[in-house]
Protein backbone atom coordinates (compact mmCIF):
# COMPACT_ATOMS: atom_id res chain seq x y z
CA UNK A 1 0.00 0.00 0.00
CA UNK A 2 2.97 2.27 0.43
CA UNK A 3 4.39 1.44 -2.25
CA UNK A 4 1.70 2.07 -4.49
CA UNK A 5 1.26 5.63 -2.62
CA UNK A 6 4.73 6.68 -3.18
CA UNK A 7 4.63 5.46 -7.29
CA UNK A 8 1.63 7.90 -7.55
CA UNK A 9 3.08 10.49 -5.82
CA UNK A 10 6.38 10.41 -7.90
CA UNK A 11 3.23 9.99 -10.92
CA UNK A 12 2.06 12.94 -10.27
CA UNK A 13 5.14 14.80 -9.36
CA UNK A 14 6.84 13.90 -13.22
CA UNK A 15 3.44 15.05 -14.85
CA UNK A 16 3.29 18.54 -13.02
CA UNK A 17 7.12 18.65 -13.81
CA UNK A 18 6.35 17.71 -17.60
CA UNK A 19 3.86 20.57 -18.04
CA UNK A 20 5.64 23.24 -16.55
CA UNK A 21 8.68 21.97 -18.39
CA UNK A 22 6.13 22.20 -21.56
CA UNK A 23 4.23 25.61 -20.71
CA UNK A 24 8.13 27.13 -19.90
CA UNK A 25 9.02 26.66 -23.91
CA UNK A 26 5.28 27.19 -25.13
CA UNK A 27 5.26 30.68 -23.65
CA UNK A 28 9.12 32.34 -24.93
CA UNK A 29 7.34 30.56 -28.60
CA UNK A 30 4.14 32.44 -28.44
CA UNK A 31 5.25 35.34 -27.71
CA UNK A 32 7.75 35.08 -30.00
CA UNK A 33 5.07 34.31 -33.13
CA UNK A 34 2.86 37.81 -31.53
CA UNK A 35 5.76 39.85 -31.95
CA UNK A 36 6.71 38.47 -35.08
CA UNK A 37 2.71 39.24 -36.20
CA UNK A 38 2.82 42.93 -34.97
CA UNK A 39 6.14 43.73 -37.20
CA UNK A 40 4.21 43.03 -40.43
CA UNK A 41 3.33 47.08 -39.93
CA UNK A 42 4.59 49.42 -41.94
CA UNK A 43 7.43 51.69 -40.50
CA UNK A 44 6.98 55.25 -39.94
CA UNK A 45 9.38 57.58 -39.51
CA UNK A 46 9.58 59.22 -37.06
CA UNK A 47 10.95 62.41 -38.35
CA UNK A 48 10.20 64.09 -41.37
CA UNK A 49 12.33 66.69 -42.48
CA UNK A 50 10.88 69.51 -45.41
CA UNK A 51 13.03 72.36 -46.85
CA UNK A 52 12.10 75.35 -48.47
CA UNK A 53 11.64 75.82 -52.35
CA UNK A 54 14.49 76.98 -54.04
CA UNK A 55 14.34 77.99 -57.86
CA UNK A 56 17.08 77.57 -60.09
CA UNK A 57 16.22 80.27 -62.53
CA UNK A 58 15.34 83.29 -60.20
CA UNK A 59 13.66 84.54 -63.34
CA UNK A 60 11.04 81.73 -62.87
CA UNK A 61 10.01 82.52 -59.18
CA UNK A 62 6.54 82.82 -58.91
CA UNK A 63 5.07 85.15 -56.71
CA UNK A 64 2.02 85.00 -54.31
CA UNK A 65 0.15 88.03 -53.69
CA UNK A 66 -2.68 88.05 -51.32
CA UNK A 67 -5.49 90.76 -51.66
CA UNK A 68 -3.90 92.30 -55.08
Amino acid sequence: MKKDAISTGLFIAIGFLCVAIVIAVLIPVVRDVIDDADDNRPAVPAVSMTQPLTPADPASEVSLRLGA
